[in-house]
């Protein structure tokens, strides 16, 4: 289905799902909810910002779920709320070993940089972001990162280690975006994270996967689903909806 990529990424190349960004119109509830079924911890909130918003950051083993709520009319996570019609999968935060292979990727295929941090220290961590365009990328917002070092995560606040609960999910695992035109999303996503495409659009990244799925004509890219792995084993296969995203426990 893909096309050969110019050459096999170097070993520093790595791409992993490592934080995942849900908008709704009630952080309360939502957070009240994640809390309740699935025992994850709230282990950072981000003090006012240019984003407009607030949020809270869970977390699911090494990895981070995110509830955003917009302040005013003017973020751009309202906008969203009003393209989409409500709550839903909002942002997915990649991290990447080798920031300038990411880079020329993203500039080979013409994906315009809506925020870029530069790497500084925030929150004992040398880290540093960029934030793609979704008109060029498709499928859902993205941020490229970079953590020095690479088992930190400075989104996560300094103290997130002590504090995540791990007895019912470990991890994030797999992220599902829907399209209209799926088979295109897919490819120009292979090319973003320099990996090869399957025949059912699934992209095997480090540790997890993103899949690629059928949208309805003229509905546009979402983030729909999150995959965690479920520690407690008797609830593989359970879902639960949280602002208007599927978190599936596999």
């Amino acid at each position: 289905m893909s096309k050969p990529l110019p050459s096999d990424p170097s070993p520093n190349d790595t791409v992993r799902i490592r934080q995942v960004a849900l908008c709704t119109d009630d952080i309360w509830r939502d957070e009240k909810q994640l809390v309740t079924e699935l025992d994850i911890a709230g282990v950072h909130r981000d003090p006012p910002n240019v984003f407009e918003m607030r949020n809270t950051v869970f977390a699911v083993g090494e990895t981070f779920l995110e509830i955003l709520q917009p302040v005013a009319d003017t973020a751009p996570s309202a906008r969203f709320l009003a393209k989409h019609g409500g709550p839903g999968g909002y942002m997915l935060l990649l991290q990447v070993g080798d920031r300038e292979a990411a880079r020329a990727r993203v500039d080979a295929l013409g994906v315009r940089v809506v925020f870029d941090a530069p790497l500084s220290r925030v929150h004992g961590v040398e880290a540093s972001s960029l934030h793609l365009h979704p008109g060029d990328t498709g499928g859902t917002l993205i941020s490229l990162d970079t953590m020095d070092p690479p088992d930190g995560w400075a989104w996560g606040g300094r103290a997130w280690q002590g504090h995540a609960h791990t007895g019912v999910v470990d991890g994030i695992v797999g992220v599902e975006l829907r399209s209209a035109d799926p088979d295109v999303l897919a490819e120009r996503f292979g090319r973003l994270v320099g990996r090869q495409v399957g025949d059912d659009r699934t992209i095997e990244l480090d540790g997890g996967v993103v899949r690629v799925v059928s949208g309805p004509d003229g509905s546009p890219d979402q983030l729909t689903a999150v995959e965690m792995r479920a520690t407690d084993r008797t609830r593989v296969g359970e879902t639960v909806v949280v602002s208007g995203t599927e978190l599936r426990l596999v």
